[in-house]
C-alpha cells in the first residue's frame, strides 16, 4: 500500500506491506519494522533501535507522535486527492474539529463570513506541530466555540457552519 507522509512540509512516499502480527513500512531508503503493543501504541524499530509511538486516525489521515515529533500519514481518496487539512467528522461538513487535541493558534475567520470549500479556518498547534484546518465545504461561519489559546479536543467543534445549497 503506498501512501504519502507530510513532514515539515515536505511530502514522501511510503510503502507499507503486512509483517506478521505488524507491519514493515519502507520511506525512501528506510525500512521500519512496526508491531502493536495496545490501542493506539505501537513499537517502531529502525537497525535495532526501538522507539515507542503513539497513533490516532482522523479524517482519512494517521497521526504518530515518535518522541515528540509528529507525523501526518495521509491515505489519499480514490480521486487522488492529497488536499490536506479537511476538516469535520465524516457526513458533519457543518461541523469543523480538531484533528487531534491541542491549543487553538489562530483563528484565520470569524461569524458570520462566507466561506470556500477547503478554505483554512483555524490552526491548531499539536505535539509542537501547527495543523491548518480547511472547510469541507462552501457556506457561512454560524458559530464559533472558541478562541485564540483556548485547549480544544477531538468532541467538540471549534466552529459550526451553515452550509451553502449546492
Amino acid at each position: 500500500m503506498i501512501q504519502q507522509l507530510l513532514y515539515q512540509d515536505t511530502t514522501l512516499d511510503a510503502s507499507v506491506e503486512p509483517n506478521g502480527n505488524g507491519a514493515e513500512v519502507s520511506i525512501g531508503d528506510r525500512k521500519y519494522i512496526v508491531k502493536p503493543l495496545s490501542s493506539g501504541k505501537y513499537t517502531v524499530e529502525l537497525n535495532g533501535v526501538r522507539h515507542t509511538v503513539c497513533c490516532m486516525v482522523r479524517d482519512g489521515k494517521v497521526f504518530a507522535d515518535v518522541e515528540g515529533m509528529l507525523l501526518e500519514l495521509t491515505i489519499p481518496s480514490e480521486d487522488g486527492d492529497m488536499a490536506g487539512g479537511d476538516a469535520g467528522m465524516v457526513g458533519e461538513k457543518d461541523k469543523i474539529y480538531a484533528p487531534m487535541p491541542g491549543k487553538i493558534v489562530k483563528l484565520l475567520v470569524k461569524e458570520g463570513d462566507d466561506i470556500a470549500e477547503k478554505q483554512p479556518l483555524v490552526i491548531v498547534e499539536a505535539m509542537k506541530m501547527e495543523n491548518q484546518v480547511n472547510s469541507a465545504a462552501n457556506g457561512k461561519v454560524k458559530k464559533i466555540n472558541f478562541q485564540n489559546g483556548d485547549q480544544v479536543n477531538t468532541d467538540t467543534p471549534i466552529i459550526e457552519l451553515e452550509i451553502a445549497e449546492e
